[in-house]
């Protein structure tokens, strides 16, 4: 348990010490329109998936090479995790919020390790708040 605390708060010590106001917000931003996506597709079809990601990617300016191996390597990882068929989609939903995050950290100038302590902190505290901690 002391763990978990530790990584939350060296979590938000990272974040505080190197975003800015605005880039808070934006974060906000990002989650909320995750939050938007999984409301308007409780139940996605890999195709709705498709259509999210691939508009998601081209407004980005990401080119049709990078988001078919993009889907290609979401869907082989939520393969290799053994969710069906049913829930694949929704992973591959939660894949594309994940590196929408890390991708803006990282731009941000956070290293892969901050990133990683970030992103894992954010597990706990979203963990946490599901288990009424």
């Amino acid at each position: 348990m002391t763990n978990k605390f530790d990584v939350k708060e060296q979590a938000r010590d990272i974040l505080e010490e190197t975003l800015d106001m605005e880039a808070v917000v934006y974060l906000g931003k990002i989650s909320d329109e995750m939050q938007q996506i999984f409301a308007g597709n409780p139940m996605p079809s890999f195709a709705d998936v498709a259509r999210i990601v691939t508009d998601y990617f081209t407004r980005d300016g990401r080119p049709a090479e990078f988001i078919e191996d993009w889907l290609r390597t979401a869907d082989e990882h939520s393969k290799s995790r053994g969710l069906d068929e049913v829930d694949r989609p929704k992973a591959i939903l939660s894949d594309l919020g994940v590196f929408r995050f890390m991708w803006f950290l990282k731009e941000r100038g956070l290293t892969e390790e901050q990133i990683n302590i970030v992103l894992t902190g954010a597990v706990q505290q979203a963990t946490g708040s599901q288990q009424g901690e």
